[in-house]
C-alpha cells in the first residue's frame, strides 16, 4: 500500500535539498561582480571558477549516474550536504582566485551526486498517480534556490560583503542535511512504479530509435546549459558595466530572472499535456529563445534597461523549461525503460558540459568582443539546439511507427 504522507515527506525533503544545494553552488555567480572588484581579477580569471565546478558536475554527474542504483541515498545526500557547507565556508578564507577554483572544482565534484540520487529517491517513492505533481514540483528547486541566492549576495554586497553570502549558504546547506537524514527516516523504498504499466520497447529499430532520440536531447542540453548558466553568470556584470547600475542593484535586478522562471513550471507542464514529445517540446522553446537572444542584441545598441530586462526574463524561462524536460521529465516519464537516476545524472551530464564551456567563453568573448559578441554567440547556440530538438522530434515520430507496428 502506497503511503501518501512519505511520498509528499519525500517530495519535499528532494526539494529542498536540491534548492538549497543552488544557494551553495550559485553564490560565487551571484557575487561574481563584487568578487572581481575586490580581488582585481578579470572576466575570464572569475569565470574559470564556475568552469571548474560545471566540469567536476558534469563528470560527476556521469559517474554518479551510473552507481546511484547502488546508494544508500540517506547518507549519500548527507554528505553531500554537508560536504558542500564546508567547501562553502573555506572560499572566502582562500582569498585567492587560484585557491578558489580548487574549492569549486570539489563543490561541484560532491553536489554531483545530489540530482540524480533525488531522482532516483523519487522514482522509488513516488507512485505513477502522484509522479505528475512530483515532477512539476522538482522542475522549481533551481530556480527558487537561483532567486535566494541573488537575493542574499545583493544583500550582503550592498550592506556588509560578498563573503556572508557563502557563510549563509554553509549554514543552510547543514541545516538542510539533518532535517533531510530526520525526514528521510529508515524506511525502505516503496518501488511502487507498476511495471504492468511499462511502455515496452519491441525491436531493434525501435530501440535505436530511443537511444537516437536520448542522444539528441543530451545534445541539446549542451545548448541549454551554454546559454542557461550564461545567462544567469555574466547579466549582473553586463548591467554594471552597460548601464552603469551599482554591484548590488544590478545583483538585485538579476532576481527577476529565477522568479519568472519558477511561473515557467506550471507553463511547461500545461505544455506537456498538450505535447508528449520531449523533443519537440525543446524545438519549441530553442526558437523562441534564438529570437530573443537576437533580440538582445538589437535592444543593446537601443540601450534600454526595461526592455532588455523583459528578454533576458524571457530567455531565462525559456531556459529554465528546458532543462526541466531534459533533466527531469524524460527521465521519469520513461522510468520504465530506463533508470531514472542514470539518465538523469547522464542528461544533466550533458547540460553540464554546456555550463562548463559557457562561463569561460563567454567570459573571454565579453572581455575581447564585447556583449554583442556574447549574444550572437547564444543565438547560434539557441538554433543549435533547435536543431538537435528536430532530429530528436523525427527519432521521436519513428520510434513510434515502429512500436505501433
Amino acid at each position: 500500500m502506497i503511503d501518501a504522507e512519505k511520498e509528499n515527506k519525500i517530495i519535499f525533503i528532494c526539494w529542498l535539498a536540491y534548492a538549497v544545494a543552488y544557494v551553495g553552488r550559485l553564490n560565487f555567480t551571484a557575487s561574481i561582480v563584487a568578487i572581481i572588484s575586490d580581488l582585481g581579477i578579470e572576466k575570464p580569471e572569475a569565470g574559470l571558477v564556475g568552469s571548474f565546478f560545471f566540469f567536476a558536475y558534469g563528470v560527476g554527474q556521469l559517474v554518479n549516474g551510473v552507481l546511484s542504483k547502488r546508494y544508500n541515498s540517506r547518507i549519500m545526500v548527507f554528505f553531500a550536504l554537508v560536504t558542500s557547507a564546508v567547501l562553502n565556508i573555506l572560499m572566502p578564507f582562500s582569498g585567492n582566485i587560484s585557491v578558489m577554483k580548487y574549492l569549486w572544482l570539489a563543490n561541484g565534484a560532491v553536489q554531483s551526486i545530489l540530482w540524480c540520487t533525488l531522482i532516483k529517491t523519487i522514482s522509488e517513492y513516488v507512485s505513477t498517480a502522484k509522479m505528475p505533481t512530483a515532477i512539476m514540483v522538482m522542475s522549481t528547486p533551481n530556480t527558487f534556490g537561483t532567486f535566494a541566492v541573488y537575493g542574499l549576495s545583493a544583500l550582503f554586497v550592498k550592506f556588509f560583503n560578498w563573503k556572508y553570502t557563502f557563510f549563509t549558504a554553509a549554514a543552510l546547506l547543514l541545516m538542510t542535511a539533518f532535517i533531510w537524514f530526520i525526514l528521510y527516516g529508515n524506511d525502505k523504498p516503496a518501488i511502487v512504479f507498476d511495471k504492468s504499466d511499462e511502455t515496452k520497447i519491441s525491436g531493434r529499430a525501435s530501440k535505436t530509435a530511443f537511444i537516437a532520440v536520448m542522444a539528441t536531447i543530451a545534445a541539446a542540453g549542451i545548448a541549454n546549459g551554454f546559454i542557461k548558466d550564461g545567462i544567469n553568470t555574466w547579466v549582473p556584470s553586463l548591467l554594471y558595466e552597460e548601464f552603469k547600475l551599482s554591484q548590488s542593484f544590478s545583483i538585485l535586478l538579476t532576481l527577476l530572472l529565477p522568479l519568472v522562471a519558477t511561473l515557467s513550471a506550471g507553463v511547461i507542464k500545461k505544455i506537456h499535456d498538450k505535447i508528449e514529445s520531449h523533443s519537440v517540446m525543446n524545438l519549441i522553446l530553442f526558437a523562441v529563445s534564438a529570437v530573443m537572444c537576437a533580440g538582445i542584441i538589437v535592444i543593446l545598441r537601443i540601450h534600454s534597461i526595461v526592455v532588455i530586462m523583459v528578454l533576458f526574463m524571457a530567455v531565462s524561462a525559456i531556459m529554465a523549461m528546458i532543462n526541466n524536460v531534459i533533466t527531469s521529465m524524460f527521465p521519469l516519464d520513461r522510468r520504465a525503460l530506463i533508470s531514472s537516476g542514470f539518465a538523469a545524472g547522464l542528461l544533466n551530464t550533458f547540460c553540464y558540459v554546456g555550463s562548463t564551456i559557457s562561463t569561460y567563453s563567454l567570459g573571454v568573448a565579453a572581455q575581447k568582443g564585447g556583449w554583442n559578441l556574447v549574444f550572437i554567440i547564444m543565438a547560434g547556440v539557441s538554433a543549435a539546439g533547435l536543431v538537435f530538438s528536430l532530429a530528436g522530434s523525427l527519432f521521436d515520430r519513428r520510434g513510434k511507427e515502429k512500436t505501433a507496428a
